[in-house]
């Protein structure tokens, strides 16, 4: 009888080009467009090489409002998709730099990055308020009243930046 020997190994991904060949893909589907026809006999059918070449050819785009509250606050954001890590929850809560045609650059707007900072500037200064110095600080009302005043200063100055000022 044959001796057999099994030998256990992790899982290795094979890294090869997907074949793209015998592929066509419908040019990107919308909302409006599920569950109906094409849009004309003669429409073309657009072939792509990798998911880079998609997202170059296609230039997937998103940008939705939400509401939150019982005053119905606006959150909206603007994304565009570069790539697969765009996807990627951490991303998605960072501001998009975009360049114009003209080569200009600016920044998309998304609330769920301004919310972010916001979050984990409280998550710091609750740490901080955890130190002991701190706490001693806060116990002696001369040093609460100076940091409740440098506190306010630093308020009217980033509102100062915040309208332009100088």
């Amino acid at each position: 009888m044959p001796l057999v020997k099994v030998v256990r190994k992790g899982v290795t991904p094979a890294v090869r080009k997907v074949p793209t060949s015998t592929a066509a893909a419908m040019l990107p589907m919308t909302l409006n467009r599920v569950g109906g026809e094409a849009v004309s006999e003669t429409e073309d059918l657009l072939k792509v090489e990798d998911l880079g070449d998609a997202f170059r050819k296609f230039e997937p785009k998103l940008s939705f409002r939400g509401y939150a509250g019982p005053e119905e606050t606006e959150f909206r954001s603007e994304f565009e998709f570069r790539s697969i890590k765009d996807f990627d929850p951490e991303n998605l809560q960072k501001r998009q730099e975009v360049k114009d045609a003209d080569g200009a650059s600016h920044f998309l707007r998304n609330d769920l990055a301004d919310l972010k900072q916001n979050i984990d500037l409280l998550y710091r200064l609750k740490d901080r308020w955890k130190l002991p110095a701190v706490r001693r600080a806060w116990g002696n009302a001369a040093q609460r009243e100076e940091i409740v005043n440098a506190l306010g200063k630093l308020r009217s100055e980033l509102e100062r930046v915040a309208e332009g000022e100088k």
